[in-house]
């Protein structure tokens, strides 16, 4: 299976818009700070991102999995939340319609999903499947995900000459993340 991505990851839009609030979290009410507060809300989605392998800033992804030689098995999407796709064949034609994801769909669910074919498909032989992944508007993310980014981050901006190395065990809150959003991969 390759996995590439195609566009570079929306790091921008989602602490931007979160700023205000962010701001009032931490007590801050001047502006002069705005720049780092949006960059330690960036560094705590990402520490999320890369603890949880679940997508925050939205990226796209070109997937190319191992087609199953016909059959209409599920294959598992290696990534997560899946907020739309596109699946093209060999030639290129979009056939998104064939196919449906399955699981646990919902962008504040952390469940494995899985792509199929819809009643009567079967998988192409060659093609890919574009995976739109994370979050575009700030309102989408769940809750439970901005109340640990605003943590983490508030920690990161009021700590930035005592931190440690980012992880799970010295960071504050981290342990959040994986009681409630890391899902075991086998």
């Amino acid at each position: 299976m390759k996995l590439q991505r195609v566009t570079s990851v929306d790091r921008t839009t989602i602490p931007t818009a979160l700023l205000p609030a962010f701001k009032t979290h931490c007590r801050v009410e001047f502006t002069r700070d705005d720049q780092y507060l949006t960059q330690a809300l960036v560094r705590a989605f990402d520490v999320f991102e890369r603890l949880t392998e679940f997508h925050v800033f939205a990226v796209a992804y070109d997937w190319q999995p191992d087609w199953p030689a016909g059959g209409t098995e599920k294959i598992e999407i290696p990534m997560q939340p899946v907020e739309d796709f596109v699946v093209t064949d060999g030639e290129g034609t979009d056939v998104s319609s064939d196919y449906e994801i399955v699981g646990v769909v919902g962008s504040d669910q952390m469940a494995r999903q899985w792509l199929q074919p819809v009643s009567g498909a079967s998988w192409p032989s060659s093609g890919s499947v574009m995976l739109a992944l994370g979050y575009s508007v700030a309102d989408d993310l769940p809750p439970g995900i901005t109340d640990i980014g605003f943590r983490v981050g508030a920690f990161l901006y009021e700590n930035r000459e005592m931190a440690a190395i980012t992880a799970v065990d010295v960071m504050a809150y981290a342990n959040s993340f994986i009681s409630g959003y890391w899902v075991p991969r086998a």
